[in-house]
């Protein structure tokens, strides 16, 4: 009896687990994306790096974010230092979709030397929700006159941390 009681035990505990766990993801080469798999809620916010890999000439950019407005709340994201002569225009996000345009009115090409090319300032407004989602919808990545290339997408599924 105390074994079927110990195997039920370490069963129930298995399972537990295994749906609790979120899954890193590896992003691909080329691809686009976030890699994290999990959030922390913090008053203040936290930053979601952005990766992109690629050996294709990127010069500019496009995609819309969604999320769920009512478990976080997603502010304009900021290019790394290391493309400093490219703007990002982008809507207000308020119902929980925000159109992003990147682009360089110099002509410069993204500099891919650092996998991080932008980070998305996150807010947690739901400390009780166990999952935030962030996707890149219809991303369009542009290169020298206008060629449009095919980069796999990561869309992040985050565990929250309390």
């Amino acid at each position: 009896m105390h074994l079927k009681n110990s195997l039920l035990a370490a069963t129930i505990l298995f399972f537990l687990t295994c749906t609790q766990e979120v899954q890193k993801v590896e992003l691909s080469s080329p691809g686009f994306g976030v890699t994290a798999s999990s959030i922390d809620v913090a008053d203040e916010g936290v930053d979601i790096p952005v990766l992109m890999k690629t050996d294709d000439v990127i010069k500019g950019m496009q995609f819309t974010l969604t999320w769920d407005p009512n478990i976080g709340q997603v502010i304009k994201p900021a290019l790394t230092p290391a493309n400093p002569n490219f703007t990002i225009s982008a809507s207000d996000g308020d119902l929980g979709e925000m159109k992003v345009l990147i682009f360089s009115m110099t002509g410069d090409v993204f500099n891919t030397d650092d996998p991080t090319v932008m980070n998305i300032p996150v807010r947690i407004t739901d400390p009780d929700a166990s999952m935030f989602s962030l996707a890149f919808k219809d991303a369009i990545f542009a290169g020298p006159s206008a060629i449009a290339y095919e980069i796999p997408v990561s869309h992040a599924r985050l565990k929250i941390n309390p």
